[in-house]
């Protein structure tokens, strides 16, 4: 079972744009998946991290999901940390689908500028770094309206609220994982009992539960979740 959650986000644009996010794939899967995308016609697909974790055999079939979407809507991918393995070669691999990959790199989507955070540094994991909010403080002062892919949201917290960027959108949380009476029980970076593992929180910042999962321990009462954004002078309340 596929979850769809619907958020609004209203803003000041000359058009609605209807973007789908999508997190923590996990090499999973994904004809389902595309199938209800396509049925949504989003303007646009943002891929807030862990898609895949190598390019190893599981790996080709995040490749053939990010080929299969690029070829019919624009695609923003910001990598997870799960990713940050890559080499240089495959992440060209992945740009080679026609998906844009930003690492610390921004891209235009009509009036929206899409900035993709920089993954997990190794040997730094879950440290939000000098390197990552350098990038934040310059994404802050780029034109048109902006939106952060940043994978983990706990981020967030530490230090991205300051900055003048209206939407942010996270995964890796999966939820919580286990879900006891609606309330999430664990995410790494946050650990019992998580503030952000789904949801909107403060009107900017959207935490998806995720796609797939990469843990020995099943996702409970916590289904794998899509979410449709809606951002213009349409989308009447916040969700």
């Amino acid at each position: 079972m596929l979850d769809i959650t619907q958020y609004h986000v209203p803003a000041q644009l000359d058009k609605t744009y209807r973007l789908a996010l999508v997190t923590d794939l996990h090499n999973g899967v994904w004809e389902h998946l595309a199938e209800t995308i396509r049925q949504m016609k989003p303007d646009a697909i943002l891929i807030a991290g862990d898609l895949l974790g190598n390019l190893d055999t599981r790996g080709a079939r995040s490749i053939a999901f990010l080929r299969a979407m690029a070829a019919a809507f624009p695609v923003f991918y910001a990598l997870g940390n799960h990713e940050r393995w890559l080499e240089p070669e495959e992440i060209d691999v992945l740009r080679s689908t026609g998906a844009q990959v930003l690492i610390n790199e921004t891209a235009r989507l009509g009036m929206l500028t899409v900035g993709g955070l920089l993954q997990d540094i190794a040997g730094k994991e879950e440290q939000l770094t000098e390197e990552h909010m350098a990038f934040v403080r310059s994404f802050a002062d780029e034109p048109g309206y902006r939106i952060l892919l940043c994978h983990r949201p706990e981020w967030y917290n530490r230090g991205i609220r300051d900055y003048d960027i209206p939407l942010v959108l996270s995964g890796h949380a999966h939820g919580g994982q286990i879900r006891l009476f609606g309330h999430p029980v664990f995410s790494p970076g946050q650990g019992l009992f998580p503030k952000y593992a789904q949801g909107m929180h403060e009107g900017r910042l959207i935490v998806s539960r995720g796609l797939g999962n990469h843990t020995i321990c099943p996702r409970f009462f916590n289904a794998p979740e899509l979410c449709m954004i809606t951002v213009g002078t349409d989308a009447a309340d916040i969700g």
